[in-house]
């Protein structure tokens, strides 16, 4: 799985087990509310911002479209000559061979101020990308997080899209129910309609 620089790994630990004699398998998890596949909340980037349980299911359930742009940047460019329309939910495949995946490095690919501020324009219900985060890591001041954030836009962030090569999928990335949290790990699928 992977985690953002400095975020809590996942641990599991054995409680009882059929090794040790128990009726039962049983373990206790601890992982960080932004590890692996994810899902950002206002809450995340925003102070006061609405937590995990507070957005609509129905963002990240349904059609979606799969961008496929291997660059280091999303330009708002990109995204026009891509057609993406008012309320899709679109995900960025930037990385289609899954070779930063395979070195198990980060994939480095962003999105542009402008590319956020065009999808919050559009207000798609979801942006989805294949890399730990819509930021610029380096320089990462969270202003493409709270644009999209504060325009409505769900964010899931650690995608691995590199076995979707067609466009149009039914996704399903429900975040778990964290009460108040900031966000929430999520098992995304790409269902091909």
């Amino acid at each position: 799985m992977s985690v953002y620089p400095g975020d809590p790994r996942f641990h599991s630990r054995t409680v009882s087990s059929f090794k040790l004699g128990n009726m039962c398998e049983v373990s206790e998890l601890t992982i960080g509310s932004h590890c692996g596949t994810h899902i950002d909340a206002p809450l995340h980037m925003i102070p006061g911002g609405a937590p995990i349980e507070s957005m609509p299911l129905e963002n990240f359930y349904g059609p979606c479209r799969v961008l496929t742009l291997p660059c280091a940047v999303i330009s708002d460019k990109m995204l026009q000559e891509m057609n993406v329309r008012e309320g899709e939910r679109i995900l960025l495949r930037t990385d289609p061979e899954g070779k930063w995946t395979r070195k198990g490095r980060f994939n480095p690919a962003v999105m542009s101020i402008r590319a956020a501020q065009l999808l919050a324009q559009l207000h798609v219900r979801l942006v989805g990308i294949d890399s730990p985060t819509v930021e610029n890591m380096e320089q990462c001041d969270g202003e493409v997080h709270r644009t999209l954030l504060a325009a409505g836009v769900a964010i899931v962030e650690g995608l691995c899209l590199e076995e979707a090569s067609g466009e149009h999928y039914i996704l399903s990335a429900l975040p778990l129910n964290l009460p108040a949290e900031n966000g929430a790990p999520c098992r995304a699928v790409l269902i091909q309609e």
